[in-house]
Parts: structure tokens; C-alpha cells; sequence
């Protein structure tokens, strides 16, 4: 099965959970309407005061801006996959339900959302040392994507604590689909496609003809930006739906929402192509 059929067929059933459980979607809306106020509020001082070269306020800020955005972000997701899980069990899962969980491990949330906020600022740091630490820099980050991409489940479902949730997430992502791994999750491809992409040449094509159009160029851009972030909600639930698939495969052999062994074990690239070594089901 080729990399594209495979992304494909991973995007329409992880679309199909989505469609018949449409309150999943309201996770990420939330998510994206906590997160505008939180980034004006924090973000805007922040850049402003760096502006100013008050440097140690401005980091302190923005510091205290990116933990809020990342915890907001964590929060609505351990709700989704929380929720996602009740259904993958055949139970009835609302958002109350999914956010009862989250509040129940806001602890965990807010270590794993410091801890992610220091690596991705490590690894920012890095590659902006030239080129040698963009290079070195891109590798890591791909490999903590990997690694951490079951974090988000292993909280809504175990309840860890920040270094309990990578050790977790990167032995169940080891012990299914092993350590030669190249490239990303195979999940979404169609989003980028039939919705990122357009959306981007509307933005382009609309900021180029605003000159001479005016209204026309703005609605454009208008119109872009509006399918761009409901292509981003909508790949944000789907990998949100993807991922607690992939913890109950990788934890316990089963495979869940309508997806098949074959095509979870296929979810991950592996050097020379082959699958992972597949552990006894718990």
C-alpha cells in the first residue's frame, strides 16, 4: 500500500469517528477560542516590551504566554481523547464528559504542558546556531513529535505525570512500531491538500490583488483564512481521534474506531519500509 493510500484511508476513517460523533469537533473550537485572548493578552506585551528592549520582562511574558497557550491546547485534547476513548469503548461520550477528565488531571496537564513548552523553546534555540543547529535542531524535533505523539491519550486515560507520560508514549510507540523510524504519523495528508493548500493560495492571491482590487483582495484573504482554520480544527480533531487509535493498538493489540491492524502498523514510516516489531497485546 503506497504512502498516499495509506494517509488516505487513515484520513476518511479517522473523518468517519468524526462524523458520527460530531461534538468531538467542539473540543478544538474551544480550544482555538480559549487560545486568541490568551495570546493578545500575553504574546502582544510580550513582543511589545522585547520591542522596547525591556528583554527580561519581555521574556518573562512571553514565557508565561506559550505554558498558557500550551496548557490550554493539552487540556482540550486530553478532553477529545478522553471523550474519543468512551466511544472507542461503545459508550456515550459528550463533552462534558471529555472535559471532566481533563479537569480531573490538571495536574498532569500543566507539568506535561511546561515541560513540552521548555524542549520546543531548547530546540528553537538550537536551530536558530546556524546551520548546522536548524539541521541538528529538526531532526530532534521530528524525533520528540514521534515519540510524544501518544502523550496526549496517555494523560486522559493513565493520568501521568509529566515524565511518567514520555516514558509511557515513547515505549508504547517503541514497542509497536520499533526505533528506525523516518518521517511523520501517516494521518491528514488530505487536509493539507483539499484545505491548507487552497486556503494559502487564496491568502497569496488575495494579498496580491489588494492593491488593485481592493474588496476583492480582501475577501479573498477573508474567505482563506476562514477555510484554513476550519481545515486546522478539523486536523486537529482527526489527529486527536488518530491518536487514541494508536495508544489502544500499541497498548493493547486492538485495533478500534473501524481501523484494521494493517493500517495502524503501516501508520508510522520505517526505514527499508517495514513494519514494527509487534508486542504481545497486553
Amino acid at each position: 500500500m503506497s504512502r498516499f493510500k495509506q494517509g488516505w484511508e487513515l484520513t476518511k476513517k479517522s473523518w468517519a469517528v468524526l462524523r458520527e460523533n460530531r461534538d468531538l469537533f467542539r473540543f478544538p473550537i474551544y480550544g482555538a477560542a480559549a487560545t486568541i485572548p490568551v495570546a493578545i493578552i500575553t504574546l502582544g506585551p510580550g513582543f511589545y516590551l522585547l520591542e522596547e528592549n525591556a528583554t527580561a520582562g519581555a521574556i518573562a511574558v512571553i514565557a508565561v504566554g506559550l505554558f498558557m497557550l500550551a496548557f490550554i491546547g493539552i487540556y482540550f485534547s486530553v478532553g477529545l481523547a478522553a471523550a474519543a476513548d468512551k466511544i472507542f469503548r461503545g459508550e456515550q461520550a459528550t463533552v462534558s464528559d471529555g472535559l471532566a477528565v481533563a479537569r480531573a488531571n490538571l495536574g498532569p496537564i500543566a507539568g506535561w504542558a511546561l515541560f513540552s513548552t521548555i524542549v520546543g523553546t531548547l530546540f528553537n534555540l538550537l536551530e536558530s546556531q546556524g546551520t548546522i543547529g536548524q539541521i541538528v535542531g529538526r531532526i530532534l524535533d521530528i524525533g520528540w513529535a514521534l515519540i510524544t505523539f501518544l502523550a496526549v491519550p496517555v494523560i486522559a486515560i493513565e493520568g501521568t505525570g509529566p515524565l511518567e507520560t514520555l516514558k509511557r508514549s515513547a515505549t508504547l510507540f517503541k514497542s509497536r512500531w520499533g526505533q528506525q523510524l523516518t518521517g511523520n504519523l501517516a494521518i491528514g495528508g488530505a487536509v493539507v491538500l483539499f484545505g491548507m493548500l487552497p486556503a494559502v493560495a487564496l491568502i497569496a492571491g488575495g494579498i496580491a490583488l489588494w492593491s488593485s482590487t481592493g474588496f476583492g483582495g480582501a475577501l479573498l484573504v477573508i474567505v482563506g483564512v476562514v477555510i484554513l482554520l476550519i481545515a486546522m480544527l478539523i486536523q486537529k480533531a482527526m489527529t486527536g481521534v488518530f491518536g487514541v487509535a494508536l495508544y489502544h493498538y500499541a497498548a493493547e493489540g486492538n485495533a478500534l474506531g473501524g481501523f484494521t491492524a494493517a493500517e495502524l502498523d503501516s501508520a508510522v514510516k520505517h526505514k527499508g519500509g517495514g513494519a514494527g516489531p509487534a508486542p504481545t497485546p497486553a
